[in-house]
């Protein structure tokens, strides 16, 4: 039996779309050293069935705000008193 003959009788035929999205949803957020907001993101706007007309589009402009907010992290208020 060759790997690709193993690989496809290791896959759930009855796994629905939907259940194997959610799956890989939920796999990439328990791995370690994985980026759970990103992870996170990914799965809200593109790991879905049906994913929005724009999904690309809204998850682009997620990572874009979550890029900023790393990058420009609050400053802590300093007391010059």
């Amino acid at each position: 039996m060759n790997q690709d003959e193993k690989t496809r009788q290791d896959v759930n035929v009855s796994e629905s779309p939907e259940d194997f999205l959610a799956s890989l949803g939920k796999t990439l957020l328990e791995q370690d050293n994985i980026d759970t907001r990103l992870a996170e993101i990914l799965s809200q706007h593109l790991l879905t069935t049906s994913p929005a007309s724009d999904a690309v589009a809204k998850a682009k402009g997620a990572i874009l705000q979550l890029a900023s907010e790393r990058a420009n992290p609050p400053q802590p208020e300093r007391d010059d008193g």
